[in-house]
């Protein structure tokens, strides 16, 4: 964390006891080993004294929060409410050339059904989302991923439980290699938007369309089924560095440790490949 900050330029306050680079250490290890529980982290990191300062809770959380956008600097982001935030991701790029790309959406709900109503997190009926797999509603955000074939996370967009599928493919940046194929499920089909990807940016797009559709090709759709599976073993390895509830008072507290978890994730894989 030293030096990618000392790279971008970061200068901490003079008078300050615990370096940005330590705050965001600790941030990393909390959504690697305590489920993203910054106050259980500190104590760990107390009891072991692993730095020579560490702040208190409350005010790690307000010198976390300035440090954002640095954070996200290892992955191109996408925030809710119009965020954008295009940053950097060389560094899962660098170790290989990646032969495919998928994207997928999986929700992300901040509480149960029965209890949006009075939810102070996500308040209102923009929230609420559907899962067509599962045929239930749920009440919160939506996590989309763009990964490789090396289940590598390169770019992560959250929107809101309401919105489309389509709005990742115009939030994202969606910057994939030419003539790389880009597999979608059945929520993402759209010819106009299929054509503007090939034409524009060529982007090979795969789909999974239905049996109805005119475009439906049966040896293209076992190609497409075949190359998104990686999108949801991604998805299975995230999922399981959440904890059963993100626990969050304010919508970037909410959204910061979500993405921690899928920086963990990259860090994981990098580590793999490095040995």
């Amino acid at each position: 964390m030293d030096d990618p900050l000392q790279a971008m330029g970061h200068k901490d306050d003079p008078q300050t006891k615990t370096p940005s680079s330590v705050l965001l250490t600790l941030c990393v290890v909390a959504a690697m080993h305590f489920g993203g529980n910054h106050r259980k982290t500190l104590a760990f990191a107390r009891d072991f004294a692993l730095f020579s300062h560490l702040p208190s809770p409350s005010r790690f959380s307000r010198r976390i929060h300035p440090l954002k956008p640095y954070f996200l600097a290892f992955l191109k982001t996408c925030l809710p409410f119009g965020q954008s935030n295009p940053l950097l991701s060389r560094l899962w790029k660098d170790p290989h050339q990646a032969q495919g790309y998928a994207l997928d959406t999986f929700p992300l709900p901040t509480c149960e059904n029965i209890r949006a109503q009075r939810s102070r997190l996500t308040p209102g009926r923009v929230y609420r989302g559907y899962i067509p797999s599962k045929r239930v509603y749920f009440h919160g955000f939506k996590l989309h991923l763009l990964v490789d074939d090396r289940l590598f996370v390169h770019e992560v967009g959250l929107t809101l439980g309401s919105a489309h599928d389509l709005n990742s493919l115009f939030l994202l940046p969606l910057e994939v290699e030419e003539g790389k194929p880009l597999y979608l499920d059945r929520g993402y089909e759209s010819h106009v938007w299929e054509e503007v990807m090939r034409e524009a940016m060529g982007i090979e797009v795969m789909p999974i369309r239905k049996r109805r559709s005119k475009r439906y090709v049966p040896w293209s759709q076992y190609l497409a089924i075949l190359g998104r599976r990686v999108v949801e073993t991604v998805g299975s390895m995230s999922r399981g560095l959440f904890p059963r509830r993100i626990h969050a008072v304010t919508q970037e507290r909410f959204v910061l440790k979500v993405l921690s978890f899928v920086l963990v994730h990259n860090i994981r894989l990098l580590a793999q490949r490095m040995e």
